[in-house]
C-alpha cells in the first residue's frame, strides 16, 4: 500500500428531489418564439410535489434530479403563465387610481367584481388615462426554462402545513 491519502470532497447534498422537498432553483427562462431572455435569476424555492409553487410540467421534469444537475424544458404558454385574458387590461381616468399610479411600471392592487384581490401593473400613462395590466408579464408566451438544482431540503412541518416553502431569514 503506498503512502498517498485518499481525499474526498463532499457533494453539498446527496438527496433527489421528491414530494415535500424544499428545492432552491438557478433558472434562466426565454421566449420560444423571439429568443429574447426575459429572466435570469438563482433565488427560486418551492415545495416540490405539487403544492403549486412550480409548474406541473416543471415538477416532473425536476422529479429525481440532484443537486447540480440541470434540465432543459420549453412550456407552451397553456402550461405556463396563461393566456393573456384581454378584460384584465383596464383604461380608465386617472382619478380613479391612487395618486401612486401615476408612474408606468407601479404595481397596485385592484378589486375584481366578486371581492378578490388582484395585482395590476401600470403599462401606460396618457392623456389623462392610465392603463394597468392584471395579466402576468409572461402570459400568452411559449417559455423555454433551463432549471439549475442547487439545494434540496427536507421540508419543514410548518412548510408542509402552509403548503409552500419559506425562505431563509438572513443571519
Amino acid at each position: 500500500m503506498s503512502d498517498q491519502i485518499l481525499q474526498f470532497h463532499k457533494k453539498s447534498n446527496y438527496g433527489r428531489i421528491s414530494k415535500d422537498k424544499v428545492v432552491t432553483l438557478r433558472y434562466a427562462v426565454s421566449d420560444t418564439d423571439s429568443q429574447e431572455t426575459l429572466e435570469f435569476r438563482d433565488d427560486l424555492i418551492y415545495l416540490h410535489g405539487g403544492y403549486g409553487g412550480a409548474f406541473p410540467k416543471m415538477e416532473e421534469a425536476l422529479e429525481g434530479m440532484a443537486v447540480d444537475e440541470s434540465v432543459s424544458l420549453d412550456l407552451k404558454a397553456e402550461e405556463a403563465f396563461g393566456p393573456r385574458v384581454l378584460e384584465l387590461v383596464v383604461t380608465a381616468p386617472t382619478e380613479h387610481f391612487p395618486p401612486e399610479a401615476g408612474t408606468v411600471g407601479t404595481q397596485i392592487q385592484g378589486e375584481a367584481p366578486d371581492g378578490h384581490v388582484l395585482q395590476f401593473r401600470v403599462v401606460e400613462v396618457k392623456d389623462g388615462l392610465i392603463t394597468v395590466d392584471g395579466n402576468h408579464p409572461f402570459a400568452g408566451r411559449n417559455l423555454s426554462f433551463v432549471l439549475e438544482v442547487l439545494n434540496i431540503r427536507e421540508a419543514t412541518a410548518e412548510e408542509l402545513q402552509a403548503g409552500h416553502a419559506f425562505r431563509p431569514t438572513p443571519s
